[in-house]
């Protein structure tokens, strides 16, 4: 009766595993073109709920380790931990952790970051591209090199408008 909870434990990694299965099958037809039913922002949502589930799949999995229960078979360890969906809109972002970084999507589906700060805003040419010092910047990254450079909790990224720029600008002077 004391082990109920790793039985729980291993039926729980059981169920999850199937049901993140079922969600990247049908990320993956919606990626390859079959869209069906499926919205843009409906397809976004599941990506991420798919991100969120397989990082609880690596906790429950290491749960599993720490309570000394060893997977029956060699395909019980989950996935490495997938990318963060990557936003289709180009333009502006700031991670949502907070920490102090201007990124940019640009129209060529390059991305780049620069510290958030006054000058980087007053840099900021026509909304298409960064003027900055080179030294200070990442420099051209495809996605999957911008989410190696920030950390999960970055993710997802905030978008931003052209018209929240004055206020991120006010706010950033008032802390310098």
């Amino acid at each position: 009766m004391k082990d109920d909870y790793k039985t729980r434990m291993v039926e729980e990694f059981h169920e999850l595993k199937d049901r993140i299965d079922k969600i990247n099958d049908i990320i993956e037809k919606y990626n390859n073109g079959e869209r069906e039913h499926i919205s843009v922002r409906e397809a976004s949502l599941m990506m991420a709920q798919s991100y969120i589930m397989q990082d609880y799949a690596l906790v429950l999995f290491d749960r599993l380790k720490a309570a000394g229960i060893n997977p029956e078979s060699d395909d019980m360890e989950p996935e490495k931990t997938p990318l963060p969906p990557e936003p289709q809109s180009h333009g502006f972002f700031i991670p949502r952790d907070g920490k102090p970084y201007l990124i940019l999507h640009d129209t060529d589906g390059e991305w780049s970051y620069v510290t958030n700060t006054p000058a980087a805003m007053s840099k900021i040419s026509g909304w298409s591209e960064l003027n900055y010092d080179s030294s200070k910047s990442s420099g051209y990254l495809n996605w999957e090199q911008l989410v190696e450079d920030l950390q999960d909790s970055a993710f997802p990224l905030i978008p931003l408008s052209a018209s929240s720029m004055p206020t991120i600008a006010k706010a950033l002077a008032d802390n310098n």
